[in-house]
C-alpha cells in the first residue's frame, strides 16, 4: 500500500513517523510547497533506516506529484491551532490553503481515500469531498477519534481498568461543540454507573459535566504547554491506515458526509462509522438519550453555520 502525507509541520511528521513503522505500509511519501524542506527531512528519515533491522519502508518527498498512485492520502496541511484559539476560528485560512492544494492533488490522484487531519477538522473533510467529488465514504477526517481515546483514558484511570475495557463515544464536531453519548458508555459491557455503583457498595453516578470538561480542555492543555498536539492525532491516523489495508471493518468515531443519516445533510460530522478498504460508512446510527440528541443536534448547528459561512457551493 502507498500512503501519501499531504504537509511537514508537527503533525504532519508525526504521522509521517507512525506510518513509517506500519508493515501494511509499503511506500510512503511528503508532499507540500516547501520542497526543500521536504526533501530534507527524506534524508534525515533515510539515514535512521540504515540503521533500522526491519525491512526499509520505501520513501520520498517532493511536491503534489508524489501522490500519484497514493492509495491513502493524509491530509495535515494548514496553519496551526495556537494557544486560546478554537479549532473553528482557523476556518478562512485553512479552507483557502486546502482548495489550493487539492485543485494541485486532483490532477495527480483524485481516487485515494482521503483522511483529514487538518483543523478545523470537519469543515475541511466536507470541503475536500465537496470541492473534488470524491465519494463521500472515501474522505473522513480523525474527528472525534482523539476525543473518544482521550475519554476511554479519563474513564479508565478513574475506575482503574484497562482502556480496553471502556466503550466510549464522542460525537459531532470534534471541537467545543462535541458531545459524549453515557448512554452507551459500558465498561466491560456494563454501564457505567451500575459498575461504578458496584465498586463503591453504593448507587453512585459519574459525574458527566466535569468529565466533558476534561475532555474537550485537553487539546488546550497540550497546546498550552508545548505549542502542539501531534502524536494522539498521527495514532488516530495510524489506526485508520490500518483499518482500511486490512479490511476490517472496525466500527470508529470518525467524522465524514452525512446524507440524510441523523437526519443530517450537507455536512461532515463525527458518528461511529464502519471503516473498511472502502472507505467509511455509517450502516448502523447509535441510539441516543433525548439530551444525547439534543447536544448532537446543537453541534450539528454549530457545523452547519461554520460551513454556511464559508459557502461551499459558491468558492
Amino acid at each position: 500500500m502507498k500512503v501519501a502525507v499531504i504537509g511537514n509541520g508537527n503533525v504532519g511528521m508525526a504521522a509521517f513517523g507512525e506510518l513509517l513503522h506500519m508493515p501494511e505500509v509499503r511506500e510512503l511519501t511528503l508532499a507540500g510547497r516547501n520542497v526543500a524542506k521536504i526533501k530534507a527531512e527524506i534524508d534525515d528519515y533515510a539515514d535512521a533506516q540504515v540503521l533500522r533491522t526491519a525491512p526499509p519502508t520505501k520513501i520520498s518527498g517532493g511536491g503534489y506529484e508524489k501522490t500519484e498512485g497514493a492509495d491513502i492520502i493524509i491530509y495535515t496541511a494548514g496553519a496551526a491551532q495556537k494557544p486560546g484559539q478554537t479549532r473553528l476560528e482557523l476556518i478562512d485560512e485553512n479552507a483557502r490553503i486546502t482548495e489550493e492544494i487539492f485543485d494541485s492533488v486532483d490532477r495527480y490522484n483524485s481516487k485515494a481515500i482521503v483522511i483529514c487531519l487538518s483543523n478545523p477538522c470537519d469543515v475541511l473533510t466536507q470541503l475536500i469531498a465537496s470541492r473534488t467529488g470524491r465519494d463521500p465514504d472515501r474522505v473522513m477526517g480523525t474527528g472525534t477519534m482523539l476525543d473518544t481515546a482521550r475519554l476511554k483514558k479519563y474513564i479508565a484511570g478513574l475506575l482503574d481498568v484497562s482502556t480496553q475495557s471502556v466503550t466510549a463515544y464522542v460525537l459531532g464536531e470534534h471541537g467545543d461543540s462535541s458531545c459524549i453519548i453515557w448512554s452507551a458508555t459500558r465498561i466491560s459491557g456494563v454501564p457505567i454507573d451500575e459498575y461504578l455503583s458496584a465498586q463503591v457498595g453504593a448507587e453512585a453516578h459519574l459525574r458527566q459535566d466535569s468529565m466533558s470538561l476534561l475532555v474537550r480542555g485537553n487539546a488546550g492543555k497540550i497546546i498550552k504547554a508545548k505549542g502542539s498536539t501531534a502524536y494522539g492525532v498521527a495514532s488516530a491516523a495510524g489506526r485508520l491506515v490500518q483499518a482500511i489495508a486490512h479490511d476490517t471493518r472496525d466500527v470508529l468515531t470518525v467524522s465524514k458526509p452525512l446524507c440524510g443519516e441523523y437526519g443530517i445533510e450537507g455536512i461532515s460530522i463525527s458518528v461511529p462509522c464502519v471503516v473498511d478498504a472502502s472507505g467509511a460508512r455509517t450502516e448502523v446510527q447509535i441510539p441516543m438519550s433525548e439530551e444525547e440528541k439534543k447536544a448532537f443536534d446543537y453541534s450539528a448547528e454549530v457545523l452547519s453555520q461554520a460551513i454556511a459561512d464559508l459557502n461551499l457551493g459558491g468558492r
